[in-house]
């Protein structure tokens, strides 16, 4: 389902060439949850922003569902995005101006799927946000907000889920139960799912630990 073949990401810095990442190769399986752990600065958010499509590597190739991505035109990149992937982001980014209800459908606007009628307000309901639907992010809970985002990154049936230290901001209890869902997502559903944490006793939840320390994977589990 994800393949990364051989990844660099090199960036010039004066006359200086610094590398933040080194040769990585893995391959994750469908059905699957994985974390990717290490210290601030080891390259765990670079490495996430090259396989979800957002930064091109220096290096390498990156293979979604058996298409080399970065060999697709823009085009065919964004629709395969927009048709495949989901992305949350650590800060939520949800959009101050729209309800609840409006941030999660913003994926559907872009998107030629056919889902089926009502899957919005059953979404809401399996994460307890029915009652939210007409607040804005201002007037929810960080729990609240992140939920939201959770639910709009799997509105459109994504094949692939990518999460940015989904819990960071998370009270232990709550960030538990965003683990949860998401390994529930992903065994019930069919979901791939790659997540970066700083978070042991999140990573632990998963199938699969990959863990990096300047740049490189030193060990996967």
């Amino acid at each position: 389902m994800i393949k990364a073949e051989h990844i660099s990401k090199n960036i010039q810095v004066g006359d200086k060439t610094e590398h933040i990442l080194t040769d990585i190769s893995f391959e994750l399986k469908q059905n699957t949850i994985t974390a990717i752990v290490g210290k601030s600065g080891c390259g765990k958010s670079t490495l996430l922003s090259i396989l979800s499509g957002i930064d091109k590597p220096s290096e390498g190739k990156v293979y979604l569902k058996k298409k080399d991505y970065y060999s697709l035109e823009r085009k065919e990149q964004e629709k395969f995005r927009n048709e495949n992937i989901g992305i949350l982001f650590q800060n939520y980014h949800l959009i101050p101006e729209l309800t609840c209800e409006e941030n999660i459908r913003m994926p559907l606007v872009f998107s030629d799927k056919k889902l089926e009628s009502g899957r919005v307000k059953k979404m809401m309901k399996s994460v307890g946000l029915e009652k939210q639907r007409r607040l804005y992010p201002k007037q929810m809970s960080g729990g609240e907000q992140q939920r939201t985002a959770i639910v709009r990154a799997l509105i459109n049936k994504p094949s692939i889920l990518y999460a940015d230290e989904p819990t960071g901001a998370l009270d232990s209890e709550t960030g538990n139960s965003v683990i949860r869902f998401l390994v529930k997502c992903a065994h019930d559903q069919g979901l791939t799912v790659l997540l970066v944490t700083h978070d042991m006793g999140i990573a632990n939840q998963c199938d699969e630990i990959i863990r990096m320390e300047n740049g490189r994977i030193v060990k996967a589990k």
